[in-house]
């Protein structure tokens, strides 16, 4: 009897320090000082996202640099929060830069998309200049606030000897997961934008990617001096009401970056072909935009602005009310908080 009774304390005693081993995680500032409040139109964001929870309910919005800032208003945003725990051990070591990050919500749990940059490892030479290791990576949360952590594998999502940027997340109609990135274009010369297949866990890729389109086929880009532009980045996924399949991405205009929008041929889904629209969608230095519904579900887009502020150049996160109703995406105007 007396053996059984301690078995019994010493299970409860490790319950109790295998409670006290739990992380407790909780929303904190980076260096630990107090958030603060700020109006979205002075706030300098590039590559902004948003998402809305409605189990908090909160929207939330991440950019680059990795932070995440909280809301319940899309007008004023509290932070800035950090919601990741790197893993020294993995590739993007613990203080990569952090571009173009996203937060999606798959199977009940929380995946933190971004690319993850290191300057201090190269992985290509390109015409006398060092291309370094630039991926797009997932991590994980059971929770939107985090923490965020490397899904455990054995080899990096995506190669390693390619560089990528600007991935997004989208599902197809058997809840099979794929991440759409660009080539990085300062490696191959010319932005292409590629989709992959996912494993359940979304910690590896399945088969090779797949070519959607590149930057060559856009019939209105063009860089500095009248030369197509290379740039293909920021592919953000979306449905209209009459069941097409597009895509918004970024690239630029006369040297200013721009919004462009491509379609897939009817009834083809993903796999396209893919045919980009003959008119860019927004220009001026508006870029990298992405869709999300508000609390009445109103489709809204956020990206970022190139705007002169006292003199000095900056990005400020801007949203505009889109509209899906027919088969292609349209802007009524700016968003009315």
């Amino acid at each position: 009897m007396k053996k059984h009774l301690l078995t019994y304390i010493a299970a409860l005693f490790m319950a109790a320090c295998g409670n006290n081993k739990t992380e407790q995680w909780e929303l904190r500032t980076p260096d630990g000082s107090q958030a603060r409040t700020v109006s979205i139109d002075t706030m300098e964001m590039s590559n902004p996202f948003i998402i809305f929870d409605r189990e908090k309910p909160a929207y939330y919005m991440t950019g680059d640099g990795g932070y995440v800032w909280k809301s319940s208003d899309l007008r004023l945003w509290n932070g800035p929060y950090n919601v990741l725990a790197l893993d020294t051990l993995e590739w993007m070591g613990a203080r990569p830069q952090i571009t173009a990050p996203e937060i999606h919500k798959y199977r009940g749990r929380y995946y933190y998309v971004a690319t993850f940059t290191r300057d201090d490892v190269t992985i290509d030479n390109v015409s006398g200049k060092d291309v370094p290791r630039r991926s797009c990576q997932l991590l994980v949360s059971d929770s939107i606030e985090g923490p965020y952590k490397p899904i455990p594998a054995e080899t990096p999502l995506l190669r390693a000897d390619q560089a990528s940027r600007g991935a997004t997340f989208i599902t197809d109609e058997f809840d099979a997961g794929y991440l759409i990135y660009s080539h990085d274009w300062c490696q191959s010369g010319e932005g292409t934008t590629q989709i992959i297949l996912m494993t359940d866990d979304l910690a590896r890729q399945i088969g090779e990617p797949y070519i959607m389109f590149q930057a060559s086929q856009n019939p209105w880009s063009a860089g500095e001096g009248s030369v197509p532009s290379p740039i293909m980045d920021g592919p953000w996924l979306f449905d209209t009401e009459e069941l097409e399949l597009g895509m918004l991405f970024a690239t630029e205009i006369d040297g200013k970056s721009a919004v462009g929008v491509a379609y897939s041929e009817k009834n083809h889904g993903l796999n396209g072909p893919w045919h980009i629209e003959p008119q860019p969608l927004l220009t001026g230095g508006y870029g990298q935009p992405m869709l999300f519904n508000d609390f009445d579900g109103s489709l809204v887009m956020v990206l970022h602005k190139d705007t002169i502020v006292n003199g000095k150049r900056k990005n400020i996160p801007q949203l505009i009310e889109a509209d899906n109703q027919f088969a292609r995406l349209k802007i009524k105007g700016r968003y009315n908080y």
